[in-house]
């Protein structure tokens, strides 16, 4: 039976969330703390250590987790997070991988340090959202960056905001157009879109270059279940992947703790086939992450 892979995991030691807003201030990662310790709305986020998102994947048949590095301001708080998704990759190794969190800000820097990560047996780069981190995808630092990602054969995760949610808070507007610009202009690289891609993969009116994939990250708290289906249809079978964002609260109405059984049940409860739903839940990442 092909395994369940979640492509986009986010999780901390305990003496990050103990205290976020602390924790963040000591860093000046004043985006982070807003976006899951929020001071002027309930937060819908979860907290997990090493040892609960494990017990969390053996409780959903999770095999294996892909842990994303979170978008930084600062090149130091990313290598702060590599070291300890280094730390958990190296001790669960059939259970866990890790993309490397990087900010292409700090330039030669975040290239020589990322780098590493990749010698170190890391699978990609991200997630990455530009606005934030104080670059642009178009900037000479980002195509060190993607030239890094092409040599290792790599993808890197983006993270990307449908343009209906510009306005909620904690979302930045990331136009659509610059990742089919993006994905143009480095042919050979290949990019996963965080959240569906803002919906650019429920659009049959956009034309979308083929090394753009597209996980379902957050998908319940944005979209239907249709969504599943709508994304086959419009960008292909093999281009769609299982992503939970865990341990964000995709449905926050039905408990204070996060999982990943609830998104994964609901994507078994809609119309895909066996050969579609294997697919997405892990064959299609796989596949990609083989290449390296």
């Amino acid at each position: 039976m092909p395994l369940i892979v979640d492509g986009h995991v986010h999780a901390y030691p305990a003496t990050v969330f103990e205290s976020a807003r602390t924790w963040a201030a000591q860093r000046d990662e004043t985006w982070w703390a807003d976006c899951v310790a929020p001071t002027d709305r309930p937060s819908i986020q979860g907290w997990a250590d090493l040892d609960q998102l494990l017990r969390d994947m053996d409780a959903a048949g999770v095999d294996q987790a892909v842990m994303l590095g979170w978008y930084w301001q600062h090149q130091t708080t990313c290598e702060e997070n590599n070291q300890w998704m280094a730390r958990w990759r190296r001790a669960h190794p059939d259970r866990l991988r890790a993309f490397a969190a990087v900010n292409p800000a700090a330039g030669r820097t975040a290239i020589d340090q990322t780098r590493r990560w990749l010698d170190d047996g890391f699978n990609g780069i991200g997630e990455l959202l530009d606005r934030v981190q104080g670059f642009r995808y178009a900037d000479s630092t980002f195509a060190a960056l993607a030239e890094l990602a092409r040599r290792y054969d790599v993808p890197c995760n983006l993270h990307v905001t449908d343009p209906l949610l510009d306005q909620r808070p904690g979302m930045q507007p990331t136009p659509l157009a610059d990742f089919t610009t993006l994905a143009t202009t480095f042919p050979d690289n290949t990019f996963i879109l965080a959240h569906l891609g803002g919906g650019l993969a429920l659009d049959p009116g956009h034309r979308l270059p083929p090394n753009l994939y597209f996980d379902t990250a957050a998908v319940p708290l944005i979209y239907a279940p249709t969504c599943y289906r709508q994304a086959i249809n419009t960008v292909g079978i093999d281009r769609v992947i299982f992503g939970s964002d865990y341990p964000l609260r995709v449905y926050p109405r039905r408990g204070p703790t996060p999982d990943f059984s609830r998104q994964i049940d609901a994507i078994r409860g809609t119309d895909l086939t066996p050969t579609e739903f294997d697919a997405i839940m892990g064959v299609n990442l796989l596949t990609l992450l083989a290449r390296d």
